[in-house]
């Protein structure tokens, strides 16, 4: 592609990217809309707060200083060093996790299928109310698009100062990237799958005892958090599936990221089966998700939009609890 076409793309993408997140962020009322406050943003809330007011808090060394976010923790002592109003705080860094993660989404897809991302329970939640982690796979998603090798390395190593699972995100693509070189495509998705069933046996059996030897507070989060229904996660599945069978793509990166969505999806609906929380594991990848779509043939890819639009609105009715719909 020629250069002068690919910064009209990228400047064009920053753009739309900038306007969404502004309306995704500060005009639509999520906490109204939900009818309380986000868990995690008031434990955010409280821990600005609680530092602003001379609180402390552990400080480790060597590994554990690594698993405990470090540079979270700087930006949270920003924040409210910063900021008066402390929710504005938290907004900013919503709207800097949708800001970057657009600058990804909006190069490979049209601008109406911004919808499944807005209509989205679990997409509401990461950017609004899980900020944290949010934030770090959305400077994952703006390193991918890096020309520089040096600069797309600074920029993971911040995402995994700001959130110690992004090794896991990393990691997968990586193994997806060894596997592109030696197996053909269908086998190619298969292996997606079978490797999502992998991580979820290991997240049931093996991480924790990883987790706790290292001292590393996650150690339990998924037991503790409790799984998803298999009704909410097999329709997941069933994306994952036609992805499987259906999908085409031109370059290797393509074939990489619908298998990258394969995985999650299908490691979202084996850990439910397994008792493991993994909701937002989809959530984070929500934008891969509706770009591998996007590879699917013309007929097939507007049924699935079509699908997820639908099931989105089904679950925002229990989401909102409107009657309404």
């Amino acid at each position: 592609m020629n250069r002068d076409i690919r910064i009209e793309e990228a400047y064009k993408a920053w753009i739309w990217a900038f306007i969404f997140a502004f309306i995704y962020v500060y005009a639509i009322p999520w906490t109204e809309l939900w009818g309380k406050e986000f868990e995690d943003t008031a434990n955010y809330l409280f821990r600005i707060k609680y530092l602003q007011e001379g609180g402390t808090e552990a400080h480790y060394t060597g590994l554990k200083w690594i698993l405990d976010e470090p540079l979270w923790r700087y930006i949270i002592l920003a924040l409210g060093f910063s900021f008066d109003d402390y929710r504005l705080s938290i907004y900013l860094i919503s709207f800097l996790a949708l800001l970057f993660s657009g600058s990804f989404f909006f190069r490979r897809v049209e601008f109406y299928v911004v919808m499944l991302l807005l209509l989205n329970p679990m997409s509401v939640n990461l950017y609004i109310e899980q900020v944290r982690i949010a934030l770090a796979f959305s400077l994952v998603l703006f390193a991918y698009d890096l020309s520089s090798k040096a600069w797309a390395s600074f920029f993971l190593l911040l995402a995994f100062l700001i959130h110690a699972s992004m090794p896991i995100f990393l990691g997968l693509y990586y193994i997806l990237h060894y596997f592109n070189k030696n197996v053909e495509a269908r086998k190619y998705y298969l292996i997606a799958i079978f490797t999502a069933l992998g991580m979820a046996l290991f997240m049931k059996f093996g991480a924790n005892a990883i987790l706790s030897a290292a001292g590393d507070r996650h150690a339990g989060y998924g037991d503790v958090a409790g799984s998803s229904s298999l009704a909410y996660s097999m329709a997941w599945f069933i994306i994952a599936i036609i992805l499987s069978v259906f999908a085409d793509f031109r370059t290797d990166k393509e074939r990489i990221l619908i298998a990258y969505a394969i995985v999650f999806m299908s490691f979202f609906f084996f850990s439910s089966i397994l008792g493991i929380y993994a909701q937002r594991y989809v959530a984070v990848i929500m934008p891969i998700i509706i770009i591998a779509i996007g590879h699917l043939p013309r007929h097939i890819k507007q049924a699935t939009y079509l699908f997820m639009f639908a099931y989105n609105l089904f679950m925002f009715k229990y989401w909102l609890q409107l009657s309404v719909l």
